[in-house]
């Protein structure tokens, strides 16, 4: 059977397991996996990109935001990236409004939900780099994403394993966890071979 969505994955949950008394529990199954791969996973296919603008040198994180990658000048694009610091060590509110904007050491933080920058530059675009939550397939037997699109085995021992948890059944999950291990090893390596070649001249990605 051709895995592609929720409700190709739930059949061939019901084909591997022969008994419907485990279809109750197969969101949450597929809840927890997806919860393993967006703490695990940090791959070309969840990079994305998007503009904040701040008010008052703070800006609300995307609401699938996992990790930042980088953070540039969408509005002086020649300009080096910004600095990261902890919270702890971020400056003063200082603006620099109606002032001209050339190389000042602007940096920034994270702190809760929110992105922050010292000085302010409010009138400044952010190009925020960053790696995005994995779209959910719960909720609907049609809902599908990149990665039960491109890696269905991956969808299917990871729901296994913890659809065996759940039933204390340690032989079956140690089975599909050394399963889905194996296939996360995989992506990640294949992931990362596509982004091309590396050199002492370039950065690496956090892909290992």
């Amino acid at each position: 059977m051709l895995i592609n969505n929720l409700g190709s994955l739930k059949a061939e949950l019901s084909r591997y397991l022969f008994h419907q008394r485990f279809a109750p529990d197969y969101d949450t199954a597929v809840q927890f996996f997806e919860a393993v791969a967006n703490r695990r996973l940090r791959v070309r296919s969840m990079e994305s990109m998007t503009n904040l603008t701040t008010v008052d040198g703070v800006a609300a994180l995307p609401t699938d935001y996992l990790v930042w990658r980088t953070v540039k000048n969408g509005s002086r694009p020649y300009m080096p990236e910004l600095d990261y610091v902890h919270p702890a060590y971020l400056p003063p509110t200082v603006s620099l409004a109606g002032t001209p904007l050339t190389y000042a050491p602007i940096v920034f933080t994270i702190e809760g939900n929110n992105f922050i920058t010292r000085p302010t530059v409010d009138s400044t675009v952010w190009e925020f780099h960053y790696y995005q939550k994995i779209p959910s397939i719960n909720g609907s037997d049609i809902n599908s994403n990149w990665l039960i699109t491109d890696y269905p085995d991956f969808y299917l021992f990871g729901t296994l394993t913890e659809l065996a948890a759940m039933q204390r059944n340690a032989e079956m999950a140690q089975l599909y966890k050394a399963r889905r291990d194996e296939v996360m090893a995989e992506i990640i390596q294949l992931q990362a071979l596509t982004t091309g070649a590396t050199s002492p001249m370039m950065r690496t990605g956090e892909y290992y």
